[in-house]
């Protein structure tokens, strides 16, 4: 069994715990141990997750260069489709698109939190698609 790692630090930041252990097998496949945090408790509840700050992708400090670099590599290949063709921007047609990652907590999202709870609302449900780097279009990814 191993030991509890207490020198983690976090390299990526998701909304989506299944997004972080898709990070999490890339670097152990890379020979890195990772470990993905806050899983549960932003899958149980999702307007927890600004709270939270997402789900948190960690690693050893000593590997924390390594892993940024491995996971920055790795966001740099295009997204393919169905059919292995890469995913285009359909406003200017640019392959560098981005999916998934958030970033970590910050004040105004623990404020916009405590409202929610004070209103008794519940954030609405967000559409997850993909963000060119090129233009900035959003748009949802294809099916």
């Amino acid at each position: 069994m191993n030991a509890i790692r207490n020198d983690l630090v976090p390299v990526r930041f998701y909304d989506d715990p299944l997004e972080a252990h898709l990070g999490r097998c890339l670097l152990q496949n890379e020979g890195i141990e990772a470990y993905v945090n806050d899983e549960h408790i932003i899958g149980l509840n999702r307007a927890l997750g600004v709270a939270f700050g997402g789900v948190k992708l960690k690693v050893a400090l000593t590997d924390k260069e390594r892993a940024l670099a491995i996971l920055e590599e790795t966001e740099q290949r295009p997204y393919l489709d169905e059919e292995s063709k890469p995913v285009h921007c359909p406003q200017c047609g640019s392959v560098h698109l981005r999916s998934g990652i958030s970033k970590p907590r910050t004040w105004s999202g623990a404020l916009h939190l405590a409202i929610g709870f004070l209103l008794s609302v519940y954030p609405l449900s967000t559409e997850r698609g993909m963000l060119c780097d090129n233009c900035s279009h959003f748009f949802l990814p294809p099916h």
